[in-house]
């Protein structure tokens, strides 16, 4: 499933227009993305946990043969939540 048809069964089950539930789920993923920045570890309980992570500075080889430093980044892992892998292992 694509975000096209994924705001089109949104829409669907909010009862309002795509437009609508577009609009809806931009917001949402913008508050994620905010309190994610602002904190460790984001939890719905069942759903799932987005936590970030520091990803240490290191050196890696390319194709070419020369060596690249990588910068410390911060990096954001989702881990699904026991209701999350439930629904999932629903559909066989």
């Amino acid at each position: 499933m694509n975000k096209t048809e994924f705001i089109k069964l949104l829409a669907k089950n909010m009862d309002t227009s795509a437009t609508e539930a577009d609009k809806a789920l931009k917001k949402v993923f913008e508050t994620i993305a905010q309190a994610v920045s602002q904190e460790d570890i984001l939890a719905f309980v069942g759903f799932g946990t987005f936590k970030t992570t520091i990803s240490k500075a290191k050196k890696v080889k390319t194709p070419r043969g020369t060596m690249v430093d990588i910068p410390e980044k911060r990096i954001v892992r989702f881990s699904p939540g026991s209701e999350l892998k439930a629904k999932a292992d629903t559909k066989k």
